[in-house]
């Protein structure tokens, strides 16, 4: 917020660059986390995922329908959506792994950040189809 109220043009310049980089971040500290106990990916996936898979579609209806009932529009009922269903991942991994020096404790983390990007992504696609398809209905009844 300070370099976009410094300088606007070199906030919007940096923008996609930033983005690129904390996604790409996200991924190798994730990875990293999963490859550390690769021989025991399958018993994680078997012990957390589900719980993991459940917290993170919670977490993204919370997200977008809280937003709803405030009564916000759509593009920031999805942008809450996210800001809720993708979790601190990076954070929680690299505590787990540098702070606490316990690749278990990363497990969760790991795997929830795997799993919150194909359900997010399953999300927000389906949030913009169900969006565009009821404003096509919309335009067919008005016309």
């Amino acid at each position: 917020m300070l370099v976009r109220r410094g300088s606007a043009a070199f906030a919007a310049r940096a923008d996609g660059p930033v983005r690129l980089f904390s996604v790409t971040v996200l991924v190798v500290v994730s990875l990293a986390a999963l490859l550390g106990g690769r021989e025991n990916l399958a018993d994680y996936l078997r012990q957390v995922g589900l719980v993991t898979g459940i917290f993170c579609l919670a977490s993204l209806g919370i997200g977008y329908g809280g937003a709803k009932a405030l009564r916000l529009n759509e593009p920031q009922a999805i942008a809450g959506a996210m800001e809720v269903g993708i979790h601190h991942t990076t954070v929680a991994l690299t505590i787990a792994l540098s702070v606490l020096d316990n690749a278990e404790v990363a497990v969760p983390s790991a795997v929830y950040s795997v799993l919150m990007y194909v359900l997010a992504t399953a999300f927000g696609h389906a949030v913009t189809r169900s969006r565009s398809s009821s404003t096509a209905t919309t335009d067919r009844t008005v016309s």
